[in-house]
């Protein structure tokens, strides 16, 4: 019996051929040589409280009722459908740890579109399938629609508190903007707003692999997946395992409670849910629990089982090393043909069980 093909994935396969053949090569060639004649990172540091509030949010009683957008941790209230504020201000911090030393500002953050003094550009950076058929007579070239993707993304992180305009007045971004502390607080200082260092050793800050950012998976993740994978790397840093499971190598493991992932991190199961494309990707490896099935639901269910335990995550040593756009595009042509999802070399994705 043929299964139902899942229009969304068929689309988000569309698009992502669209950008391998369009814009994605060159924004991957800028990141590179940016990353290249500058001080070379291994890793982009992000404060932690972009990704996890620091007092708990409080408990959701269903997943049908997550906190309040105004209530999650910034990158949480990032996740659209579509939209490019989450992966800019990435970009925008990748950027500035290629050119300012630990602890140090950015004092000149690149323009939206570059010019005869300035070539680097936020443009060139992003990598967008910019098309519009809007109203009248003549329609929006590309590039003037992604431009304006990118000055709405930027007044996003205005009223965030994450970018101040580089003239002081609010709302004009196009002419340059001075980046600000990731954890927002400047949106309470008023004019006396926090500028953006480098975190320090002694800060507390999740590490971002640097192919995430050189291997184009910024830019073909969905918004979902990278708030994801950013509380994974949080987990993983500062709530993880070290196990040894009979006959294998040792592991670092994470895992996290849906008490948590709502009143910390402010994600809901669909954005939990992420693990199955993550993995099927190679980003992830999963281990589900034995009784457990792959629907979430439990054999044999108790209230008070002692079984009854999350999934535990490893992240693949080296996986952002393979440059995103195959890998992803492999992927979705086979959950577009099966609706499974498979890993990128070939057959179905068995669960790991311990």
């Amino acid at each position: 019996m043929a299964q139902e093909r899942d229009g969304k994935v068929e689309i988000r396969k569309d698009q992502l051929q669209a950008l391998m053949g369009g814009e994605l090569p060159d924004a991957i060639k800028k990141a590179r040589e940016i990353h290249a004649r500058g001080k070379k990172p291994q890793v982009v540091r992000v404060r932690r409280s972009f990704v996890r509030l620091e007092k708990f949010g409080g408990t959701v009683e269903t997943e049908r009722k997550p906190l309040p957008r105004a209530e999650r941790p910034l990158s949480a209230q990032m996740i659209t459908p579509k939209g490019l504020t989450l992966k800019l201000y990435l970009l925008m911090l990748f950027a500035a740890q290629c050119e300012a030393a630990v602890g140090k500002e950015w004092p000149q953050p690149y323009p939206i579109e570059p010019d005869a003094q300035k070539t680097d550009s936020w443009e060139g950076l992003v990598a967008t399938v910019a098309k519009y058929a809007g109203p009248g007579v003549q329609a929006s070239s590309v590039r003037t629609n992604k431009v304006r993707q990118i000055a709405q993304a930027m007044k996003a992180l205005e009223e965030m508190g994450l970018l101040k305009s580089a003239t002081g007045i609010k709302g004009q971004v196009r002419r340059g903007v001075l980046l600000l502390c990731e954890n927002g607080k400047s949106k309470d200082t008023g004019a006396a707003s926090i500028p953006y260092t480098v975190p320090a050793d002694d800060e507390s800050f999740l590490e971002i692999p640097i192919g995430f950012f050189t291997n184009g998976w910024v830019h073909v993740l969905t918004n979902s997946e990278i708030a994801a994978l950013l509380m994974w790397f949080d987990v993983m840093k500062f709530d993880a395992m070290h196990v040894t499971p009979e006959g294998r190598a040792p592991m670092t493991v994470g895992y996290v409670l849906s008490n948590v992932r709502h009143g910390f991190y402010g994600l809901g199961r669909d954005t939990y849910e992420t693990h199955k494309p993550l993995e099927a990707f190679q980003l992830l490896d999963v281990h589900r629990p034995s009784k457990r099935y792959d629907s979430g639901k439990w054999k044999d269910f108790e209230e008070d089982s002692s079984g009854m335990v999350c999934h535990r995550v490893v992240l693949r040593d080296g996986a952002f090393d393979r440059e995103a756009g195959p890998v992803v595009e492999e992927v979705l042509k086979r959950r577009d043909a099966t609706n499974e999802w498979r890993r990128s070399f070939g057959g179905f994705l068995q669960p790991q069980r311990w």
